[in-house]
């Protein structure tokens, strides 16, 4: 099989841990197949490093790399507008960027909420199914630290669901009696 056949076989995978990597964000389907694009075309360009079978997570990899490098120029074209001063009436601020998820979709929502790190290790665990030690080598860190990452996700997850939960008041039923 060739290097593009299996990058054909990862493609499908890389766009669904795009999509949701950046969900909540304007256009989240045409940034993420953006992001996948460049993945597989730096990954013809410049080949696999090591087995073969690394292939895909190489490819996570890069994805979450080309990721990353968009949200700091993003930041960095924000701090530049910010200080320009050839804008009428003064500095142009921008605010945080605004989820676009509907109110009910709260998972979407809470999913969006979270901190980049900890996104990232819980959609490479629990949505695309790589082992602790497979989605630490994606992130380049070591499996403690992914281990904390997952922990602080699955609470912050749990959180948000659990305080936008409707509440149900427990009450008996009138026709039942409490016996001691």
């Amino acid at each position: 099989m060739s290097l593009r056949d299996d990058l054909n076989q990862s493609a499908p995978r890389l766009r669904r841990y795009a999509r949701a990597l950046v969900s909540g964000r304007p256009g989240p389907s045409a940034l993420a197949d953006e992001f996948v694009g460049a993945a597989l075309r730096r990954a013809l360009d410049c080949g696999i490093p090591g087995p073969r079978d690394d292939a895909a997570l190489y490819l996570y990899s890069l994805v979450t790399d080309i990721h990353r490098e968009s949200l700091r120029s993003a930041s960095l074209g924000a701090r530049a507008i910010e200080s320009a001063p050839s804008y009428p009436g003064g500095a142009r601020t921008m605010g945080k960027v605004q989820s676009v998820c509907a109110p009910q979709d709260l998972p979407s929502s809470a999913l969006a909420a979270l901190r980049l790190d900890e996104k990232e290790a819980l959609l490479l665990v629990a949505l695309e199914g790589l082992s602790h030690a497979h989605a630490a080598r994606v992130l380049k860190i070591s499996r403690p630290i992914l281990r904390a990452r997952l922990a602080r996700a699955r609470e912050a997850l749990s959180a948000a669901l659990c305080a936008d939960a409707p509440q149900t008041a427990k009450t008996r039923p009138s026709h039942l009696r409490l016996v001691k």
